[in-house]
């Protein structure tokens, strides 16, 4: 009965915490005035794909110029605009309220620069309902300090109009998470890096506490136009961050920096500087 109890407790902990979490911006959200909502979930979605660009399709795979992959928690919602409204304009309702929350804009397109309004339906979304006419739709991807959003609007051939909102936001990933991950992937991104260096610096120590043994590769990723000038820089970062590492008595024997730029632009997505861990000899 003790372990039941604590069982139950731990549910509704895990509970709680989410309904948290999604409150936390989705409560702040107003809604088209005299929209309809027609479906609505949240779900912890593992593996993301924000697209930063228009879309095609390609043996089977929806491709883009860019792209970021999330691990995130996402609320997903879909509503239908009244009667006399254009997508526009409910696609500027949203993207203003998160643009007075200091949202920035990664990515957004109107009509055929888009690419299929089928694909962005059945494809990206999951939504066969927002399957509407090319040059009537509207697509952006903003990112905010905790969470990235997609707003997507078009109308169907029948006129109807539809509004389409993801929001993932970010949890804070626990030293047991980063830690599974390393050791499954081989990899894992340093959370945190830039906006707070000394909470990336904090789970880079747990991890070497982690893996006391193991070697490991700090690799800096550096948005620039100038690949040799991202280099350089991503270089000064990696540097930057050992140095970090060893004030706060990491060991700078078993891991080794490296900066590489924009020469891996996916792992970028839309951000400007990334850090990942790689476990050597996996």
């Amino acid at each position: 009965m003790k372990v039941m109890r604590l069982f139950l407790l731990s549910v509704l902990l895990v509970s709680v915490s989410v309904q948290a979490r999604e409150s936390s911006l989705m409560s702040e959200l107003k809604p088209f005035p005299l929209s309809t909502v027609i479906s609505q979930l949240q779900r912890q979605e593992p593996d993301y794909q924000l697209m930063l660009g228009g879309i095609v399709k390609i043996n089977g795979l929806i491709r883009s110029d860019r792209e970021q992959r999330l691990q995130a928690q996402l609320s997903r919602t879909t509503w239908q605009l009244p009667s006399g409204y254009a997508p526009e304009a409910g696609f500027n309702y949203l993207r203003e309220q998160f643009l007075s929350r200091d949202a920035e804009v990664l990515f957004e397109c109107a009509g055929r620069q888009c690419g299929s309004s089928n694909l962005w339906a059945n494809d990206v979304f999951g939504q066969s309902r927002l399957y509407g006419v090319d040059n009537s739709q509207f697509y952006a991807a903003l990112v905010l300090p905790q969470a990235h959003v997609a707003i997507y609007a078009v109308r169907r051939g029948n006129g109807r109009v539809y509004l389409h909102l993801d929001v993932l936001e970010h949890e804070e990933a626990t030293l047991a998470e980063l830690s599974v991950r390393l050791r499954q992937q081989g990899y894992v991104e340093l959370p945190d890096w830039p906006d707070s260096p000394d909470r990336s610096v904090k789970a880079l120590l747990d991890l070497q506490t982690a893996f006391p043994t193991r070697e490991m590769w700090l690799v800096v990723h550096w948005r620039g136009e100038d690949l040799d000038l991202s280099v350089r820089q991503s270089e000064e970062a990696a540097r930057r961050l050992l140095r970090l590492l060893t004030d706060k008595g990491g060991d700078a024997k078993n891991i080794k920096g490296r900066g590489v730029g924009a020469l891996v632009p996916r792992v970028l997505g839309g951000r400007s500087q990334v850090a990942v861990v790689v476990l050597k000899g996996r």
